[in-house]
């Protein structure tokens, strides 16, 4: 199953995705710049961007 894994520049950042490669096979790294912790709320619009990029695959 394709996993989208997303990281605060400030927070997990990249390291995320190798979290879920122990789980996964198909994982998607994206780091979102000038984010922390809590990405979905403090970049909306780029969380939902690289959402939509990532499912319309």
């Amino acid at each position: 199953m394709p996993v989208l894994a997303i990281g605060g520049q400030a927070s997990f950042g990249g390291k995320i995705a190798d979290q879920w490669r122990d789980y996964a096979l198909h994982v998607r790294g994206r780091v979102v710049k000038g984010s922390g912790h809590w990405v979905t709320e403090e970049k909306p619009k780029e969380v939902t961007n690289l959402l939509r990029f990532f499912l319309q695959k």
